[in-house]
């Protein structure tokens, strides 16, 4: 069973060298965990990076024929947003740096601490 307080402080881990923002949605944006400082950010962050890895699986995927998403870097006025699909739910950081390397291999981590754990939920 997936304990809610073990799930945050593994999102938190995440949250140094400029991340703000650790954070775990459905597919339909809803904000499921999180750990970070701005909770008003976090809800409008998870509602855009759904929105657009939808937008992307639904008309992208055909469009250009390629391989599964499996990162998707959205770069915003105050910093970037990194997200990727981790069992049937996405994950998402948020951060006010520009090393998208750092963001990508923390995130690449965070997903496979979190994969297996993960695939007992059904949403």
């Amino acid at each position: 069973m997936l304990k809610p307080k073990v799930l945050t402080n593994v999102l938190s881990q995440a949250n140094t060298g400029g991340v703000e923002n650790t954070l775990l949605l459905n597919n339909d944006g809803a904000l499921l965990a999180f750990s970070g400082f701005h909770n008003k950010d976090a809800r409008i962050t998870s509602a855009i990076a759904s929105n657009v890895w939808s937008a992307y699986e639904k008309h992208g995927h055909n469009s250009f024929r390629e391989d599964p998403l499996q990162f998707l870097i959205i770069n915003c006025e105050g910093g970037n947003v990194i997200v990727t699909q981790v069992a049937n739910l996405l994950l998402c950081l948020y951060a006010n740096t520009d090393n998208l390397g750092i963001l990508k291999t923390k995130i690449s981590k965070l997903k496979e601490k979190l994969e297996i754990p993960l695939q007992s939920i059904q949403t």
